[in-house]
C-alpha cells in the first residue's frame, strides 16, 4: 500500500512540475509585451486581445498556485498517515 501512496504522490509531484513549466513558458513568451506596445502596433482589437490572454495567463497562474498548495499539503498528509499505518504495523509485529 506505501508503494501504490508513493507512486500516486510522485504522478501528482511530475504533474505539478509540467503544470509548472507551462506557465513558466507562457510568462517568458508574454514578457516584454505590453498592451500599450499592442494597442498601438496592431490596433484596438489586437490590444483588446492582448488584456484577455494576459488576464487569461493570471488566472492560470493562480490556479497553478492553488493546486501546487492543495498538492502540497495532500502530499503532507498522506505521508503522515503512511508513517503512522507504518508503526502501528510495526507495534503489531513486535
Amino acid at each position: 500500500m506505501k508503494d501504490i501512496a508513493i507512486y500516486k504522490l510522485l504522478r501528482v509531484e511530475r504533474a505539478l512540475e509540467r503544470l509548472g513549466t507551462a506557465v513558466s513558458r507562457l510568462e517568458a513568451a508574454t514578457e516584454g509585451l505590453g498592451t500599450d506596445s499592442a494597442h498601438v502596433q496592431d490596433g484596438p482589437a489586437e490590444g483588446e486581445q492582448f488584456e484577455l490572454i494576459q488576464a487569461e495567463l493570471d488566472a492560470v497562474r493562480a490556479d497553478y498556485e492553488v493546486l501546487r498548495s492543495a498538492a502540497t499539503n495532500a502530499a503532507n498528509r498522506i505521508e503522515e498517515k503512511i508513517e503512522a499505518l507504518d508503526n502501528v504495523v510495526q507495534g503489531a509485529t513486535a
